[in-house]
């Protein structure tokens, strides 16, 4: 087969020819109008209003009627936010009343700002183990002072040592203040025992004072003027008196042997007199005791 055989001149004009078309391909492409960008999107914010029983709890919230606040919550219809907004107000009038407090106590209203600060302990118990900064120690211990004067001085003790805002000797001082209280309450009521153990327990944290030494001077006198009482019950042959008189002066002094002496040798003299009576018919001059 013969091979096709062109000139050079022919082959330069075809190449010319080609890249000239080209060129003006490119160049009609780049003529072509462009059309616009396509506008942004706007961003639409979708902003969720609140309802109207929680904007009422927010206002109440605002001007300090937690009272109002927590009747509008009956409102909400879901336990969770009713469970959430309950906790949330608590806590939040609990330390706007603590604020209060502080104030009362400053002004000198001392017992008005313990009374306001039970409130607070009620309605927030959790602020007994964890108190908040706004919590000072003076104010937790005036708060303590108040509940002993109030014969709370177990429930006293019992919540000084739910936290450690108090320093050791602060709360060794409440401790003692409330053993005494306790004792001058128990003679009051008459409950000697439990008068002398009480007593015992505030000797032991201060064995100097004078007012804890007064009380145990006050409870020997009684004690003595017992066992004085059950001597002359004895000497008039009252067995039961004297055995009541010697066992109310045993509450007091517990260590006392003579007592416990006496006692037992009246029990003892009473029983062979019931044999004696049994034996006999005959009943003993000895009576029924009667409480002085």
């Amino acid at each position: 087969m013969d091979r096709l055989n062109i000139s050079p001149p022919v082959l330069l004009k075809s190449s010319l020819f080609l890249l000239l078309s080209g060129c003006l391909l490119f160049l009609d492409g780049c003529m072509q109008p462009s059309l616009p960008p396509s506008p942004p999107r706007k961003h639409v914010k979708h902003i969720r209003t609140r309802p109207g029983w929680l904007q009422k709890v927010k206002n109440d919230e605002k001007s300090g009627n937690f009272s109002l606040a927590m009747a509008d919550l009956e409102s909400a219809k879901s336990l969770r936010e009713k469970t959430y907004w309950t906790m949330h107000i608590l806590r939040e009038w609990s330390l706007f009343d603590l604020e209060k407090a502080k104030a009362l106590q400053k002004s000198g209203h001392s017992a008005d700002a313990a009374f306001l600060l039970a409130e607070v302990f009620k309605r927030s118990p959790d602020f007994l183990e964890k108190p908040p900064k706004s919590l000072s120690p003076g104010l937790f211990r005036d708060f303590l002072l108040n509940q002993i004067e109030n014969n709370q001085e177990m429930a006293a003790m019992r919540q000084m040592d739910m936290n450690t805002l108090l320093a050791r000797d602060v709360k060794k001082e409440i401790t003692f203040d409330a053993y005494l209280h306790l004792t001058r309450r128990r003679i009051s009521e008459e409950k000697f025992h439990y008068a002398m153990l009480d007593l015992k327990k505030a000797l032991a944290l201060n064995p100097t004072s004078p007012e804890a030494r007064s009380l145990q001077s006050r409870l020997f006198l009684q004690a003595k003027k017992w066992t004085d009482m059950g001597y002359q019950a004895f000497a008039d042959q009252n067995l039961h008196r004297a055995i009541y008189f010697w066992k109310r002066a045993q509450e007091i002094r517990p260590d006392d042997k003579s007592l416990a002496e006496n006692i037992q040798k009246a029990q003892e003299l009473q029983e062979r007199l019931q044999e004696i009576e049994k034996e006999t018919g005959h009943s003993s001059p000895d009576q029924s005791p009667h409480t002085p």
